[in-house]
């Protein structure tokens, strides 16, 4: 072989290893499996109903106003199509058995009306005259109308062969926030159904240990997104002070106030699919890169 065979030799192998490396620093996006995915919500607001003026006071009593009561919800829903990933394992050239980890540059789970209607057990009554008639029952409802997680800076974890084939078991602690919005609601019993008010948005930014598993299969790869149970209970959202002045009539004025919305509880189970990139055969890459090693030497000769 001449030196001039060994120099486009040289380059050929240096040309090749540009080519692996960038391939193995592609993040590959991951759309959500809705039917298998699903995320357990409970929260809880505090409601206060004041009204002015307050036909239950009295000069030896202080009447039953302000009425304070804990609204509380829960649901087990699906994600919406928002929820996404983008993530790194070294894919397409580069996976390596899990030895590059996974990184998570984008992580989101979005779903709507979790947990629902946040409800509490009383219809307060109000009297409307000093005779105590008539009175309206007054309820006090909220829904959270959406609810997101969504990672604020890029997450890493070593990929952990598990005892499933294909499959690597990762875990972290997430920076995320928790956003969202919640309506208030009011039913009043001279007035047919809810009547709603406008949405308030929320937002935390907290830790939240993720687990999950990272998979092939057939086509393209998977990664499951899992909150464990327990893992984030009783974390308070911040959420700006809602006041909300409702004409009952005859002169009578009732107040709604929501504060301390609370997460009570959050779990989920994720599954999020890419199906244009598979892992690798082993030693595909290899072979790849060495048959064309040698068809370079042969036009050399």
């Amino acid at each position: 072989m001449s030196n001039q065979s060994w120099v486009r030799y040289g380059s050929l192998i240096a040309f090749l290893s540009s080519i692996a490396g960038a391939a193995a620093a592609v993040p590959l996006s991951y759309n959500v499996v809705q039917a298998e995915s699903n995320i357990f919500v409970r929260d809880r607001v505090t409601a206060t109903i004041d009204v002015t003026p307050d036909f239950t006071e009295t000069p030896t009593d202080a009447g039953q106003f302000p009425f304070t009561e804990p609204l509380q919800g829960a649901s087990n829903t699906q994600p919406s199509p928002l929820s996404h990933a983008i993530a790194d394992v070294g894919l397409p050239g580069g996976f390596d058995n899990g030895a590059n980890g996974i990184t998570f540059s984008e992580l989101v789970i979005h779903t709507y009306s979790a947990p629902g209607t946040i409800s509490g057990t009383s219809s307060v009554p109000i009297p409307l005259s000093l005779t105590g008639s008539p009175v309206l029952f007054v309820t006090a409802t909220a829904s959270v109308t959406s609810l997101q997680i969504a990672l604020n800076t890029p997450l890493f974890s070593t990929l952990t062969p598990s005892v499933n084939p294909n499959e690597w078991l990762w875990a972290g602690l997430a920076d995320v926030t928790i956003s969202g919005n919640l309506r208030p609601q009011l039913q009043i019993s001279a007035v047919p159904g809810l009547i709603p008010y406008p949405e308030t948005p929320f937002s935390q930014a907290v830790q939240l240990p993720l687990v999950g598993t990272f998979s092939g299969v057939p086509g393209g790869t998977r990664v499951n997104v899992g909150i464990p149970t327990d893992a984030l209970q009783n974390q308070a959202l911040s959420l700006p002070p809602i006041s909300i002045p409702v004409d009952l009539g005859l002169g009578v004025i009732a107040n709604l106030d929501l504060d301390t919305l609370v997460l009570a509880d959050l779990s989920s189970s994720i599954v999020y699919q890419n199906l244009s990139v598979p892992i690798p055969e082993p030693n595909t890459a290899l072979l790849l890169g060495l048959g064309l090693i040698g068809l370079a030497l042969r036009r050399s000769r």
